[in-house]
């Protein structure tokens, strides 16, 4: 299986698809519903919670690839801290977190056949994310104890990561099966 697709890399055929009108429109789309999923955590535990706008960002990176992905999560973190002020201080290093998500979720899904593997692989470029860069953000917010929050961060996303690639498999599956299906020219009708 090849982790990439052919033409992951060509970042100025990307960008062209985000500035035309049904790009705009698009990225548009996967920011209000990253906005609206960000809504909806599953909050298990106070240190265990499910979060699922992520997947709002795998189909950006899925249809518009990595430049379209790292759109969509700065503007739906930015524009979600709006939707909501009172959940938590805005931090630009979590824009910065949801930009990264979006670009790796771009790499490893764009134009890609969905399997079981290349959802675990885009739900461990989630986890390795969260484990660094995340915990390094609460770290510096709240200045917890490092190896207290390290461990309870890496417990969580051991949790997460499965519940998360399975996610990512149903989700961009039927994505897949959504954009075949609106992007197949109609069949002219038979006489």
């Amino acid at each position: 299986m090849q982790l990439f697709a052919k033409d992951v890399f060509k970042f100025k055929e990307q960008l062209k698809t985000v500035r035309n009108v049904q790009g705009i429109c698009l990225c548009g789309l996967f920011v209000a519903s990253y906005v609206v999923l960000s809504l909806f955590n599953i909050r298990i535990s106070e240190f265990l919670e499910f979060r699922i706008g992520f997947l709002a960002l795998a189909a950006a990176g899925f249809y518009g690839g990595p430049i379209m992905g790292m759109s969509v999560g700065i503007a739906g973190d930015i524009i979600s801290y709006f939707v909501v002020p009172n959940s938590a201080p805005f931090f630009p290093g979590f824009t910065l977190t949801y930009a990264l998500l979006g670009f790796l979720f771009g790499l490893i899904l764009y134009r890609a056949k969905i399997t079981p593997l290349r959802a675990v692989f885009a739900s461990l470029a989630e986890f390795l994310v969260s484990c660094t860069l995340t915990t390094c953000w609460l770290y510096l917010m709240y200045g917890m104890d490092l190896k207290y929050l390290l461990t309870i961060r890496i417990f969580k996303n051991m949790i997460s990561f499965v519940v998360y690639a399975i996610l990512l498999y149903v989700f961009l599956k039927a994505f897949s099966k959504v954009l075949n299906v609106t992007h197949t020219p109609a069949k002219a009708a038979e006489s």
